[in-house]
């Protein structure tokens, strides 16, 4: 997957803000996603970034029974964004089985969701000494263009 820089930046700034659960903040990042090509170029990048770190949580393809537990954890450390764990293990599951998330959740909740999905997965990931999401973020672009 080749990702478009212009939409990269506008990725990060939004995770930015949902990685510090700034709801007013973040709501003003979405604004910026307002037409159909960005928001579908962002949409891709948001769906490799959560398929790619889950299966790095969880060493591996999850299993439903991980999804259910990553879920959870997400819709907990959520709370602030009120996705609710159901809706998390939908976007997931979709995400990690190449299903279409048009037939998985409504339009408008799609975007939101994969954004702090991301931005949660993100934050949840242990990591080295000194390392912080955006560290892990550019590692994790760089594998999703690596891998075409």
């Amino acid at each position: 997957m080749k990702i478009d820089e212009r939409v990269e930046q506008l990725v990060r700034d939004a995770l930015h803000w949902a990685v510090k659960r700034q709801p007013g903040e973040f709501d003003e990042a979405l604004k910026m996603f307002s037409d159909e090509p960005t928001r579908r170029s962002a949409m891709e990048l948001l769906v490799a970034i959560s398929a790619f770190v889950s299966a790095d949580i969880c060493a591996g393809r999850p299993s439903p029974q991980q999804v259910q537990e990553l879920a959870a954890e997400v819709a907990e450390a959520e709370a602030w964004s009120s996705v609710t764990g159901g809706e998390v293990e939908a976007f997931l599951s979709a995400v990690l089985t190449g299903r279409p998330l048009s037939g998985v959740l409504p339009a408008g909740s799609a975007v939101v969701l994969a954004f702090v999905v991301a931005a949660s997965l993100l934050s949840l990931r242990p990591k080295d000494e000194g390392e912080w999401w955006f560290n892990y973020l550019d590692k994790v672009e760089a594998a999703i263009e690596a891998a075409g």
